[in-house]
């Protein structure tokens, strides 16, 4: 009997989840308070182990109930007491209590236990800021960023603190290096555009409002500074941010893709598409092509014009037509019909030259190039309807550097060459998708991106002529062939995100070594795991950004109300609940508590897009609430993981199983859509 008991607590120790199926699976579905009893009733049952407590304590903590979380963790210390871990996170529950003298406690025994521990570093570093302790401060946050240099998180803490020691010389430089690490970090931008305004630097102060309606359009801040800063400006917006000019033909040295690719089906791409593939308001148009182009009408094939090669002419909406100008002015037509826009050679290309006065912002920030021939008609109140009309394999060549590093190993190239092909036949079918709007594929995010010609690179255009015509099949049909930028080191399964179904070949699995088995992590693994930097495929420095696998934000409280009353009228925002997960970590049902009403959002795009100004990279994240001493809220730090909905291939992890592992685009494909297999296409024009 006594060997039984023995073999029994030898199993619980090396399978936490597995052990205890019932508080894992409450846990997963969002059910924290009967989650973190069904622990503490198996912290009865093993009077000697720490874990159930400190499954309970992060049950606790995610249904915000800190308080009795920080205790399940004192609990867990008298079982395991010399474990830096437990104090770092009672460190920080106590910390986001305002209990600065418990926290700094507990964050000092953390390091005499581990030395060189990176969240308590970094706990000890917000203690001493909020004591209004600048030196201390500001070493351990140096320390924090010597553990953690690739962490744009650091920079941005850094610039916080030097801000709030009214250090502003400091903090544009930290500022500046979160932003080298990481583009997309809009909360940077913010302070950033401050600091320049403050110190008479108009033109940069209205260059970072500016980048951050890249990313967060309509951010009510950074619009109306912009019209403030509007009257201050030395030089023409057009000069602040000069658009990207397509100055001379492409030249494709090592391949000639027109050469290598064999005829395919043409397909419509839709150009200067919104987030949700929609045509941008195009009132304004200029184009022009090395080669020349002609202009004909689509139903009567009439030659309206000839446009020598080199000559921009422009494409107006004008009483609900489209009027076609030549540089003096001269109309060479007003159509209400569509107008086909063709290079004068085969093999040519046109181009939409960048020019400030179109609404749409993607042809104003540079010009575009793209082969085949674009299609013009009156789109309602839309303006201009632009399609691409262009073979597939040759649209390929514009999407794959679009969407991956040409630089990345050769391999992965190659698997997302396949996986992009197969998203062409599935998004083609019926129509497509965007059959309403007229096209087939958007050429942004919501189908896959597609920046044309001038994007292309010999890399990925190898890449695609050597798998030219070859999919993903599963039981002899196109595979649905998701993918997303980081997954953050776990795929979830298509089935666990609302809208998605279930396919057999889309499964949750750890994008970690191909040879070694991984089991789900239970409450305690995966705090310390999305708060720290764990080996993974997608987690590959050098090649892929450590800001796409690592992120955070610091969000104020007035902030986040203000963001969430935007889509749903809640009131004051009083907690923030995540509830259901899937097995990966990712949350798929959130709970938003209001003054006015609760409220739960089970949608990805939602959820994502809720928290902030600028949507989550993902919805891989922890959220830890931060209070004054009354209890108010006073911000929200989330810390979070991957680019993108996890579900399917990470293009960064193909990237490190390529690199790391030399796994062929065969084998990376199979390791992220197991149970599929490659099939070659011969294209039958109609």
């Amino acid at each position: 009997m006594r060997n039984y008991i023995i073999l029994f607590c030898l199993l619980f120790q090396s399978r936490p989840a597995a052990a205890s199926p019932d508080a894992y699976g409450l846990y997963l579905k969002g059910e924290l308070q009967q989650a973190a009893s069904a622990y503490f009733a198996l912290a009865e049952v093993s009077p000697a182990e720490a874990r159930p407590l400190l499954n309970a304590a992060m049950c606790l903590r995610q249904a915000g109930r800190y308080y009795e979380a920080a205790g399940a963790l004192v609990r867990a210390l008298e079982r395991d007491p010399h474990n830096p871990d437990i104090y770092s996170e009672l460190g920080w529950l106590r910390f986001h209590q305002a209990d600065f003298d418990g926290a700094r406690s507990a964050f000092e025994t953390a390091i005499r236990i581990q030395a060189l521990h990176a969240r308590a570093e970094l706990g000890l570093a917000s203690v001493y800021s909020n004591l209004e302790d600048k030196e201390k401060t500001l070493a351990h946050l140096e320390k924090y960023r010597q553990l953690r240099p690739d962490f744009s998180g650091v920079d941005y803490i850094l610039a916080w603190n030097y801000m709030n020691f009214k250090m502003h010389k400091e903090a544009e430089a930290a500022l500046i290096e979160a932003l080298r690490k990481d583009p997309s970090f809009t909360e940077a931008r913010l302070p950033l555009a401050g600091i320049y305004a403050r110190q008479g630097k108009f033109d940069e102060a209205w260059n970072q409002y500016y980048r951050v309606l890249d990313y967060a359009p309509g951010h009510p801040v950074a619009s109306s500074m912009m019209k403030v800063l509007e009257g201050k400006l030395t030089r023409q917006p057009e000069d602040i941010r000069p658009p990207f000019r397509v100055a001379k033909p492409t030249v494709m040295e090592k391949i000639d893709a027109l050469a290598s690719l064999s005829s395919s089906v043409r397909i419509r791409v839709g150009i200067g598409t919104g987030n949700t593939g929609k045509q941008g308001r195009n009132n304004l148009l200029r184009l022009k092509s090395f080669e020349g182009l002609t202009v004909t009408g689509k139903a009567s094939g009439k030659v309206f014009a000839n446009i020598p090669p080199d000559e921009s002419w422009t494409a107006v909406l004008e009483d609900g037509k489209v009027a076609l100008k030549a540089p003096d002015g001269t109309v060479y037509g007003r159509f209400t019909g569509a107008i086909l826009v063709k290079p004068a050679k085969a093999g040519g290309s046109v181009i939409f030259d960048a020019t400030s006065k179109t609404r749409n912002p993607w042809f104003s920030g540079a010009d575009r190039q793209y082969r085949g021939y674009i299609e013009l008609y009156p789109n309602g109140s839309r303006g201009i309807g632009v399609v691409n009309v262009v073979e597939s394999e040759l649209y390929l060549l514009g999407v794959v550097p679009s969407e991956v590093a040409p630089q990345w190993p050769y391999e992965s190239l190659k698997a997302q060459a396949v996986i992009a092909r197969t998203q062409v036949l599935i998004r083609r079918a019926r129509g497509g998708q965007h059959k309403a709007d007229g096209y087939h594929l958007c050429d942004g995010q919501h189908c896959q991106a597609y920046k044309g010609k001038s994007n292309e690179a010999n890399s990925t255009t190898r890449a695609v002529v050597d798998t030219e015509g070859e999919i993903l099949i599963y039981h002899g049909r196109p595979a649905y062939t998701f993918y997303h930028s980081n997954c953050g080191g776990w795929i979830q399964a298509s089935k666990e995100v609302t809208g998605w179904g279930d396919s057999p070949y889309l499964v949750t699995k750890p994008d970690g070594h191909p040879d070694k088995e991984e089991k789900p992590l239970d409450p305690w693994d995966w705090h310390l795991w999305i708060t720290g930097n764990p080996q993974a495929n997608c987690n590959y420095p050098g090649r892929v950004r450590a800001s796409e696998f690592r992120w955070m934000k610091i969000i104020r409280h007035k902030d986040m109300t203000f963001r969430i009353n935007r889509d749903y009228k809640i009131g004051e925002l009083v907690d923030i609940v995540p509830l259901r997960r899937a097995p990966s970590g990712n949350v798929n049902t959130l709970k938003l508590v209001g003054r006015k009403k609760t409220v739960t959002v089970t949608k990805e795009h939602l959820i994502r897009n809720l928290l902030g100004f600028s949507s989550l990279k993902s919805t891989l994240f922890d959220i830890e609430i931060n209070r004054f001493k009354n209890g108010r809220v006073r911000n929200y730090w989330i810390y979070g993981g991957g680019w993108g909905h996890a579900i399917g291939l990470c293009q960064s992890g193909a990237a490190g199983l390529a690199g790391k592992y030399d796994k062929s685009y065969r084998e990376i494909l199979e390791f992220y859509f197991p149970g599929t297999s490659l099939r070659r296409i011969k294209y039958v024009k109609k």
